[in-house]
């Protein structure tokens, strides 16, 4: 697993580099519930319960109508009913005669925490109380001796009193019950319920969007249904106002982040002022909105995301894939193979503290890269790579980077080109482009201004153009891949200046003329590979310099002359490939001598000889392939000395005489053995059979004659050996060779 704050190696796959990158996964040891579940309304899509229409009270009494009615006799019901959203509080009485207006104080101090006013509400109350004595000596002031002898208009006047107060009964039920209903999902009904209180019902309205703006827009009749969404939902708009509309759009992954960020998040944050806490605010919507849009509830790994602290410094484990700093702040992001969907919202940017940002091998995360990226001014690893990102590279990323210092977008299906700004980036040391549809020139004089440039990936594009000498400006590269792409033009000499360049390679493109001698002064070269192209010429001796050469691909080009001698001299050269050219004479004998050759490679040319001492590669050599040359005379009794070899290619040659018996006898490794197409006479030689773990053999297209032994049938036999492919001149209607297992017979339709 990649551990998110442990990221400052890069990794190069099979380019034989030093890993940057720590492929470990991410933060194993995190573990637990994925999401805490919140009994709250949960209009935006986010895990919880509720209505997810009707989710909260909005107490604008002018614009529905509304109002919290309070008697002495219905106190216990409404009195100090508390809208949490709006911070209010609303209490009437009636005068004595039940005619009268209503006496509302309000208070005007928001209350973030959907708490009542403790003060306030006391004091209500006893307003309220004293409205009720008041009542109670008028009514025993109407019950006195003087009053009954007011007789009739007394009698009137109660039974009036006494239906209003009746009417006032009913409809302060009515009104509880229709709040109790209406709220009973809404999280700050808790508030006016500590006096026994229920909120009044209100009408929640959902933000449209502007025609014009394409921004979301509040209709004037709707109001925010809580404080808490007012608050948030300024600070966005002050904050990130070019991205802010996206969180009051229904439908958007940002409106479901700010539903979670309002109603669901456990931490439940408020500002209060202070820069730091909006940052931390901001870092989880922006956290919110990534697990939203690249489908998160899907991840191969998802511990903790949306509950509790994502940086884990209050007690719980942090949230999978993140790494902190001292202050909470995320400054590394690794998601390894985590299946993510969808695409990367620009928020990310918001994430202003992030340094390492890693997402790769994530084949359905899709879109383009956010240009918003480009803002993330403190990145200094920026990894989104084999993933199935489109469009082209940001050039904010070039223009606003200045401390990045590894950038890969390899395995994309990114398009465009690589803009010259990319020489801005003078901290880059890593640029991994590998096969995408990136096309046009590239910009070596922009590349050379970035001094501190050790690696150069673009293999698999579609780049064209020459090969600038600027390229030699850059002393710091340490792995150019410029292979698979449509290079032309010559080589420049100035390439030689790059002393301390490690691994060239330059397959499958369009450069032709020679390999320049300068190649030589690249001491510290391990890999030079410029197969498939159109280079001519001899082989520069200059080569028998490069001492820490471990691999030399020449193959598939129009090289010619011999073989220098001073190849002979690379003691740590493994791999000599120089198939498919016109290089004639023999092979020098100080090849021969090449204490750490595994492979000698040297089919389709126009060699005539092969060494006769082959001591010095007798213990390392395993594959010896001449196929296709004009080698004549026996086969040479030094190949029987390789007696580590598993491959031998020996056809299409002008081999005569005999099979040697030591082949079978001494090169009991060999898994491939082809002389077809020679003029090999005799008898097949039956101690071939000791060659178990021989899977082809070809012997076809020679002068044999006799039969293929029953031994060496037994090869072909599961229980005996793995022969699989037995070729000989077994075929025709008077055939040379008689063979029971042969799966091809010459001359025939295969042959």
């Amino acid at each position: 697993m990649l551990n998110p704050n442990d990221l400052d190696r890069d990794e190069f796959g099979d380019r034989g580099a030093d890993n940057f990158e720590d492929d470990s996964m991410i933060n194993s040891a995190r573990s637990g519930d994925v999401m805490a579940s919140d009994p709250a309304a949960d209009r935006y899509g986010a895990s919880g319960g509720g209505d997810a229409n009707v989710t909260s009270m909005v107490d604008d009494t002018s614009t529905f109508g509304f109002a919290s009615v309070t008697t002495s006799i219905t106190r216990e019901t409404l009195a100090g009913a508390t809208d949490t959203r709006a911070g209010t509080q609303a209490t009437g009485t009636i005068a004595g005669d039940g005619v009268g207006g209503h006496d509302v104080e309000s208070n005007s101090t928001p209350e973030t925490d959907g708490s009542s006013n403790g003060s306030k509400r006391a004091s209500k109350k006893k307003q309220a109380n004293g409205s009720g004595a008041d009542m109670e000596k008028k009514k025993n002031k109407s019950q006195s001796p003087d009053g009954a002898a007011a007789g009739g208009p007394n009698k009137r006047r109660r039974r009036l009193m006494l239906i209003g107060i009746g009417i006032l009964i009913v409809a302060a039920i009515l009104i509880a019950v229709g709040a109790t209903v209406i709220g009973g999902n809404n999280k700050s009904k808790s508030a006016s319920a500590q006096d026994g209180g229920t909120a009044a019902p209100t009408i929640t309205m959902s933000p449209t969007v502007s025609p014009t703006t394409g921004r979301p827009t509040i209709p004037p009749t709707s109001a925010p249904t809580t404080v808490r969404e007012t608050i948030l939902g300024d600070m966005l708009k002050e904050a990130i106002p070019e991205l802010a509309p996206a969180a009051f759009t229904a439908g958007t992954d940002q409106h479901r982040a700010f539903g979670w960020l309002v109603d669901t998040d456990p931490l439940q944050l408020t500002p209060d002022g202070t820069p730091a806490m909006d940052r931390r605010i901001l870092q989880r919507y922006a956290l919110s909105t990534l697990y939203f849009a690249a489908e998160g509830d899907t991840w191969g790994n998802k511990n903790n995301w949306l509950s509790g602290d994502e940086c884990g410094f209050q007690g719980g484990p942090g949230w999978f894939g993140l790494g902190c700093n001292d202050v909470g702040e995320v400054r590394a992001i690794a998601f390894d193979d985590n299946n993510l969907f969808g695409e990367l919202p620009p928020e990310l940017s918001v994430l202003t503290a992030v340094e390492n940002l890693v997402i790769k091998n994530n084949k359905d995360l899709t879109g383009t890269i956010p240009l918003e990226i480009g803002t993330m001014t403190e990145l200094r690893q920026l990894a989104l790579y084999n993933n199935d990102h489109t469009g082209e590279i940001p050039v904010t990323i070039y223009d606003n980077l200045l401390h990045l210092v590894y950038l890969n977008l390899q395995d994309n299906r990114l398009t465009g080109q690589l803009r010259p700004e990319v020489g801005q980036l003078s901290s880059l040391k890593k640029l991994i482009l590998f096969n995408n549809e990136l096309e046009g020139p590239v910009h070596s004089l922009h590349i050379a201004n970035i001094d501190e440039l050790e690696y150069l990936g673009l293999s698999g594009n579609k780049f064209s153009g020459s090969i600038a000498h600027q390229i030699g400006n850059i002393p710091s590269l340490e792995y150019l891949y410029l292979d698979n792409n449509r290079f032309t033009g010559t080589l420049p000499t100035k390439l030689g200046l790059l002393s301390n360049l490690k691994s060239f390679n330059l397959d499958n493109n369009e450069i032709f003329g020679r390999l320049p001698s300068e190649i030589g002064n690249m001491v510290d070269l391990e890999y030079l590979s410029v197969r498939g192209n159109s280079l001519s010429g001899d082989i520069p001796s200059e080569v028998g310099t490069m001492q820490s050469l471990v691999t030399m691909n020449l193959a598939t080009n129009f090289f010619s002359g011999q073989l220098p001698e001073e190849i002979g001299a690379l003691d740590n050269l493994k791999h000599l490939y120089l198939f498919q050219n016109k290089i004639e004479g023999t092979i020098p004998d100080l090849i021969g001598t090449m204490a750490k050759l595994k492979v000698l490679f040297l089919s389709s040319n126009k060699i005539t000889g092969f060494p006769a001492e082959v001591s010095g590669i007798a213990d390392t050599l395993t594959e010896l392939y001449l196929s296709d040359n004009k080698i004549t005379g026996s086969i040479p009794a030094s190949v029987c000395d390789l007696t580590n070899l598993e491959v031998l290619f020996l056809d299409s040659n002008f081999f005569t005489g005999e099979i040697p018996e030591c082949l079978g006898a001494n090169l009991d490794n060999l898994r491939q053995l082809y002389m077809f197409g020679n003029k090999l006479e005799g008898f097949i030689p039956q101690n071939l059979q000791n060659l178990k773990q021989l899977t082809a053999l070809g012997l076809e297209d020679n002068e044999f004659v006799g039969d293929v032994s029953q031994g060496i049938c037994r090869l072909t036999d599961d229980q005996n050996g793995v022969l699989s492919e037995l070729w000989a001149d077994c075929g025709g209607s008077t055939p040379e060779v008689s063979c029971d297992c042969c799966d091809t017979c010459c001359p025939g339709p295969n042959c």
